[in-house]
């Protein structure tokens, strides 16, 4: 099955199936099954790996225990881990598996002659071959005494893998991974203690696990896979897990968009027997089917991305109501409706074949037959090449006509007479001797006679004046003519049939046509044709006894091992027909050993991989079985477009054949190969505390021992089904639709309808083609009213429909008023009216929201009267006294405005992850033995371990430090921002002596048009539209891009190497579209772009490391700095060194216990070159292990953080090389405990006071001293205000933000200081007295006023500012200096230009331009108090 048609067919007939991770809150689930290869095959090799590419084996193994540990702690499973690898497959299967695996090694040898071709190095280590993903190979035995290492590492470690039972089903437990895991679900499922609300998560890449889903009919199961794109990717996938996108395909939904697809088949008019929503269930994975599988290949002219599905729907609505019942009976197929439903399907045979023959002549026949067969050109009358026919009447007239034309005189004054023929003639005959007339150049009139009955007269023409009356007055090319069309006429057949006879001919016509189309199809595909019947036969059956086999193994498992599909294509759909009588009693028998199957499925271009005694088998000529592995074979398109596609005509393992070839070698093979070829079982994995042990090293050298081992390995035994039956269908007690468990989702939670239509939806950046089902929302006017929101305030609602999630709603709209609650909570709603502009912006907003549900998830919602505006749910706070509180927020980058109608009030389900709570008591919270961090102002973030209580309070053991480490990691991060100071794009530009546009250009992506194709020129230092930076090189501030020392040399470079290229930029700084022949003569244009080319190659830009806008990220040269400080500190302060000491008394919230990490630590700053530790007792980083942040990246629910830590662990990365392997990982901020800047300090007054500190600002060289609240300066210390307690939006509208570096940024104000500026200077005054504010036009303190476009006046506030025209030869502190006045001072020269600061652009009072006249940066005023 086309994998990425089939899923992407789905999302867009069905928009709201698919929910992604990263923006909403996930449901909790029960248990969750991983189907492995999908994630060995990411894990170990990539598609588009280049030919010289290798990985080692630890690091592949580690990339999947990565990759595992990821997703396990994306779902976080109750109950049940369940990791199923592929093991030997049926038969049925190994067609597929065989295809497959000789295409990759051919396509691999193709790939790496092309290489060495090309003069590629190739490393002399042999390349991974990922056919080796195969049960029997010596990298899966490895594989799995990994996994289990890695399995018993965590249990040991990880406290969220201690409480779930783990299971592996390795490569050596016979079956596909999928069809394991649904096993074990059929199984479980008929077990009398089933829950019948059970929530299952199954990863996996294939399209066949939505049927797997859907058939278990379990509602609360969802499909886990990573983010699909169609088309060019507009950024790179980055290697960090946390950065990877994940997707839910939610079935529950699914189940309701097929509800609404088949919602006709409800009425209970249409159906002579019960409509059952699960029954029709099971019909749509039969009919998904016939599309392509694993094991049958699709039936022809059925391609899902031409519509194939829509019309089995549209076949199968039609065909039910006479049918009598479901075709598919509980994985049992009715043959007779199926014959129903595949007899109406053949239809589109005939579509597509008159497509293919509508250029056909006797096609074009058909259709002129259909409306006259005489008709043919004119009337009748044959092409001037063509045969003649006519009826007898017409051959009638024209013996009469032929007549008068023979007996016409000679005599040119003798009277001529006319040839009246009878009015009874009809239209066609009429028509006929008009034409015949026409042929003969007689004249032809209609005349009424006598009676008035109209007839038709044919006279000869009259002689032209000037002709001579002569014997021979008729030349002899005339007689000529006139003899031809006598001829033709003569010749004519006499066809006297009736339309009727006519139609039954050209229908006879057609079907044999259509025959040969269809024999045309076997004897191409087939060396036989239709006229065959026994191969007819064996072929139709075949694939009968296929669609049965499948169904099979999908509802009860595997029914036949041997059995498989033994043709590369289906048969015609009209045929199937033909095969309904056949056997389908299948033997079970025995499925392959490990071996059987891969000299069964691989090539022997592969051959590495099999044991040595079976390459002979594979590679002699004189081999008995050298014909199944061909070194040449044919790819048949066969009307697919994509060439993965193409089927892989090799020929089919024949059992009876290799079996006896194996034999003779089998003798031959190591006691560790027939090891390898035995079937194994699947282990069960659980924690227990009494037993400990350590566990031997898995990669000696690498993975280190598990010394303290709590893990104990069992034999899996699946649920028995003695005396059971499989259950097929609901369990009583589910719970559907808007009853459904908290988190999953569902249409069914607002009223709504749904009907087909094209609605262009966009679910992957680009509109549908097709057809999608379209939810309109109804009875949504009254909850659209604001009276109707209004009662809303302050309530909790649940948002995001159909993907629910709570939040409390603040604020209410409309077109016109926002309202708010009361501020003594009595009385109506507060209403403040609304100014033009926010006019303006709501209807922007409403339309934005009406916009995206209906083309982003193909909702009509009606239009949009009023907007909830909301604080969301961000999760539960722990407070000081140990209770945990529900906690809103308006989180960046969450929407906060809904529309009205589109809210739900009460959900049938709370989510139990976000229930308050009291406090417990201490005892019970924090038992004896507990182990948590210490939050006292000493030792701060050292582990701790509880060995009393008194009053309320806990005793416990802290670890201290062995020795003071320095806080290493902000000092390298400010000197490295000394030595890297950043400068505004327009500075630059002038630095440079550059237009701005041109500079924008040349750091980006610059394309100049060479010989029709675009070439890109540019340093590729920015990425406006990706919203991607260069780190170490160019980021983007509030005002535009900046570019570090580095980058501005590159340019620098840049223009030194190519002048005339530079200035030829500059010529035209405006244009879009630049020729080669702009900057060079035509002689010379190529070979200069060539030239620019090659420079741009050889300069670093290749390696840069690209980073999104929003991430602040150290490069790997401070990382490496960073890194070798840690090692220091690790040796100065290594683990178990410190000395433990007791704190008695210690309140509750000076113990962080673990599991409180998300609900305490969410709130936390981080900055660049923080130390922290890791306090969360699961994940991927060992808890208590420190570390340092050198990236961040805003997600929409939280900040991650990259750390380097002091250490290496199995699980860590290289932070896509800016680290050193394994000591980088990219982690959530609650997950680490800040030990910079302790924001949580406990218990003591001391604390209290540095907890009401605000974080000085670092200085940095290059941004000057830092210049205060809207660039008025450093004012007098005053005391600082407390910390801010409140929402996002209250942080900007009253704390003052600093800018990067450290300095506050003020309104028209100075927010850096170039390096080459200087400071002027000052005369100091008396400090006037203040209580550190600041007022707008003057404060009644004394503090500076902040004048409406610059600084302030003179002296007026007791500042004196100092000309700077008169820096030079200053006397500092002379006495008898006095200020000038600048009353009649001019204009400064750049007052016209445009800056980016805020104001009105006009000159202020003072000395400096208003807020967009001046550039930030150059020249500035440094002001201090005066004594």
């Amino acid at each position: 099955m086309g994998v990425p048609k089939f899923f992407r067919w789905m999302s867009e007939r069905y928009p709201a199936i698919s929910q992604l991770i990263a923006e909403n809150r996930i449901p909790e689930f029960d248990n969750l099954y991983l189907d492995m290869n999908g994630i060995i095959h990411n894990c170990t090799h990539s598609d588009s790996d280049s030919p010289n590419h290798r990985m080692t084996e630890d690091k592949q193994f580690i990339a999947i225990f990565n990759y595992i540990e990821h997703l396990f702690g994306k779902i976080q499973p109750k109950k049940l881990f369940f990791m199923a690898i592929d093991g030997v497959a049926p038969r049925a299967k190994m067609n597929q598996q065989r295809a497959r695996r000789f295409r990759t090694a051919l396509d691999a040898e193709k790939a790496r002659e092309k290489a060495l071709q090309e003069g590629v190095e190739m490393p002399k280590e042999a390349a991974f071959d990922s056919n080796c993903i195969t049960p029997g190979t010596e990298f899966m035995a490895k594989l799995t005494k990994q996994l289990k290492y890695f399995i018993n590492k965590k249990i040991s470690e990880d406290v969220d893998w201690q409480g779930v039972e783990i299971v592996l089903s390795g490569h050596e437990v016979p079956g596909e991974g999928e069809h394991k895991i649904m096993e074990y679900i059929r199984l479980a499922k008929a077990q009398p203690d089933y829950d019948a609300n059970i929530r299952h998560c199954l990863y996996g890449l294939d399209a066949d696990l939505i049927m797997l889903g859907l058939l278990s009919h379990d509602p609360h199961f969802s499909l886990l896979r990573e983010e699909v794109t169609f088309g060019r990717s507009s950024k790179k996938k980055s290697k960090e897990l946390e950065h990877q996108k994940f997707y839910l395909m939610h079935l529950c939904i699914v189940r309701e968009y097929l509800e609404l697809e088949f919602q006709e088949l409800k009425d209970a008019t249409t159906l002579g027997f019960p409509y059952d929503l699960e029954r029709v269930i099971d019909d749509f994975i039969l009919m998904a089917f016939f599309v392509g599988n694993d094991f049958l290949p699709n039936l022809p002219n059925l391609h899902i991305n031409e519509g194939a599905l829509a019309l089995m729907f549209k076949v199968y609505k039609s065909v039910l109501p006479k049918a009598g019942g479901y075709i598919n009976e509980r994985g049992v197929i009715n043959l007779e409706r199926l014959s129903l439903l595949l007899e109406d399907l053949s239809d589109v045979e005939y579509r597509f074949f008159e497509s293919e023959s509508a250029d056909e002549s006797w096609f074009k026949g058909k259709q002129m037959g259909r409306v006259d067969v005489m008709e043919k050109e004119k009337g009748g009358k044959a092409s001037k090449q063509g045969p003649m026919s006519m009826t007898s009447s017409q051959k009638n007239l024209f013996k009469q006509v032929k007549k008068y034309v023979n007996n016409r005189s000679d005599d040119s004054d003798a009277l001529k007479p006319s040839l009246d023929l009878p009015s009874s003639l009809n239209a066609r005959d009429r028509k006929f001797v008009q034409d015949l007339a026409d042929d003969l150049h007689l004249q032809w009139k209609s005349v009424t006679n006598d009676n008035g009955d109209r007839h038709l007269r044919l006279d000869f023409p009259d002689k032209l004046e000037g002709d001579e009356d002569s014997e021979d007055v008729e030349d002899e090319e005339a007689s000529i003519a006139l003899l031809r069309v006598l001829k033709r006429y003569n010749t004519a057949k006499v066809v006297d049939v009736t339309a009727e006879e006519v139609q039954e001919q050209m229908d006879k016509k057609y079907e044999d046509k259509f025959w040969g189309w269809k024999n045309k199809y076997y004897t191409t595909k087939y060396d036989w044709g239709l006229a065959n019947e026994d191969e007819m036969r064996k072929l139709t059956e075949n694939y009968v006894q296929g669609l049965q086999w499948v169904l099979y193994y999908y509802y009860q498992g595997v029914i036949s091992w041997s059995w498989f599909y033994g043709y590369h294509y289906s048969p015609m759909i009209s045929d199937i027909k033909k095969g309904l009588k056949a056997d389908l009693n299948f033997k079970l028998g025995q499925p392959f050993r490990p071996y059987q199957q891969l000299m069964g499925v691989l090539p022997d271009r592969s051959k590495a991989i099999v044991p040595t005694p079976y390459h002979d088998l594979m590679i002699n000529p004189n081999s008995p079985i050298i014909d199944f592995y061909p070194r040449d074979f044919e790819l048949d398109m066969n009307g697919k477009k994509m060439e993965w596609e193409a089927v892989v005509k090799i020929p089919f393992i024949d059992e009876s054949r290799l079996l006896p070839a194996m034999k003779t070698k089998d003798h031959l093979l190591s006691q560790d190969e027939k090891d390898r070829n035995e079937f194994g079982v699947s282990v069960k994995f659980v924690y227990s505390p009494d037993v400990t042990f350590t566990y031997p090293s898995s990669l000696v050298g690498i993975f280190p021992d598990i010394s303290y081992c709590h893990c104990v390995e069992n034999v899996f035994d699946l649920p028995t089904m003695e005396g059971l039956d499989y259950h097929v269908g609901l369990m009583r007690g589910v719970k559907l639709g808007e009853c459904a468990l908290a988190g999953f989702p569902s249409l069914k939670t607002l009223p709504h309808a749904g009907t087909l239509g094209f609605h262009g939806v966009n679910v992957f950046m680009q509109d549908s083609r097709n057809e999608s089902m379209i939810v309109t929302m109804v009875e949504g006017e009254s909850r659209a009213k604001v009276e109707s929101a209004k009662a809303l305030l302050g309530r909790r609602i649940h948002v995001g429909y159909p993907y629910l999630s709570e939040a409390k709603v603040v604020r209410v709209s409309d077109e016109l008023f926002h309202y708010t609650p009361p501020s003594n909570g009595i009385g109506p709603p507060v209403a403040v009216p609304h100014g033009p502009q926010e006019i303006d912006m709501w209807h922007r907003k409403a339309e934005r929201i009406e916009s995206v549900y209906s083309k982003r998830l193909g909702m009509i919602i009606g239009e949009v009267q009023s907007l909830l505006h909301v604080e969301t749910l961000k999760g539960l706070k722990k407070t000081d006294d140990g209770a945990t509180l529900k906690e809103y927020a308006q989180i960046e980058g969450i929407e906060t405005d809904y529309a009205s109608q589109m809210v739900v009030k009460e959900v049938a389900n709370e989510d139990p992850r976000f229930l308050e709570q009291a406090a417990l008591p201490v005892e019970e919270e924090f038992p004896l033995g507990a182990r948590a961090f210490f939050l006292g102002e000493f030792n701060y973030g050292r582990p701790l371990e509880v060995v009393g209580h008194t009053s309320n309070k806990a005793d416990v053991w802290v670890s201290t430090v062995a020795a003071k480490v320095p806080e290493f990691g902000r000092q390298i991060v400010t000197e490295a921002n000394r030595h890297s100071p950043y400068t505004p794009s327009y500075a630059v530009a002038r630095m440079l002596g550059l237009n701005p546009l041109v500079l924008s250009k040349i750091t980006s992506s610059f394309q100049v048009v060479l010989d029709d194709n675009r070439v890109n020129l540019g340093l590729n230092l920015k990425f406006e539209a990706r919203k991607l930076k260069v780190l170490g090189y160019s980021r983007r501030g509030e005002n535009g891009w900046e570019f570090s020392e580095k980058a501005i040399q590159l340019i620098r470079k840049y223009m030194l190497r190519f002048p005339d290229f530079i200035a030829g930029i500059q010529r035209n700084s405006q244009g879009n579209v630049y020729e080669a022949t702009d900057f060079y003569s035509p002689t010379e244009a190529k070979d200069k772009i060539k030239e620019i080319q090659a420079w741009l190659k050889s300069v670093e830009f290749k390696g840069f490391e690209k980073v999104p806008l929003d991430a602040e990220q150290l490069d790997s040269e401070v990382v490496a700095k960073i890194e070798q400080a840690a090692n220091e500190a690790f040796r100065l302060d290594p683990p178990g060194k410190g000395v433990n000491k007791k704190i008695n008394g210690a309140p509750r919230n000076a113990l962080l216990k673990p599991s409180d990490a998300e609900q305490r630590l969410s709130h936390q700053r981080f900055s660049l070159g923080d130390r922290i530790v890791y306090v969360q007792d699961s994940g991927r980083v060992p808890i208590a292990t420190r570390g340092t942040v050198v990236g961040k990246t805003r997600t929409s629910r939280t900040t991650l953080l990259d750390v380097v830590f002091d250490v290496t662990f199995m699980s860590g990365t290289s932070l896509e090389d800016r680290c050193s392997p394994f000591r980088g990982s990219t982690v959530p901020i609650h997950s680490v405990l800040n030990l910079t800047d302790r924001q949580l300090i406990a218990g003591s007054r001391a604390g209290a006071s540095n907890r009401s500190k605000t974080q000085i600002p670092l200085t940095i060289t290059g941004y000057g001293s830092p210049m205060g609240p809207n660039g008025q300066g450093q004012l007098l210390p005053a005391q600082a205000p407390e910390p801010l307690r409140g929402s996002f939006r209250g942080a900007v509208s009253g704390q003052t933000n600093e800018a990067r570096g450290g300095s506050p940024r003020g309104r028209g104000g100075l927010g850096y200081k170039s390096q080459n500026s200087q400071n002027l200077p000052l005369r100091p005054q008396q400090p006037p007295k203040t209580n550190g504010f600041r007022g707008r036009g003057g404060h009644p303190d004394g503090l500076p006023s902040r004048a409406r476009g610059g600084t302030s006046r003179g002296t007026r506030q007791g500042y004196t500012k100092i000309d700077p025209r008169d820096g030079d030869g200053i006397v500092p502190n002379n006495p008898s200096f006095q200020p000038r006045s600048y009353n009649n001072a001019p204009p400064p020269a750049n007052l016209g230009t445009r800056g980016r600061g805020r104001g009105r652009g006009g000159p202020s009072r003072g000395i400096v331009p208003r807020g967009r006249g001046i550039p930030r940066g150059k020249a500035a005023a440094v002001v201090i108090p005066q004594q």
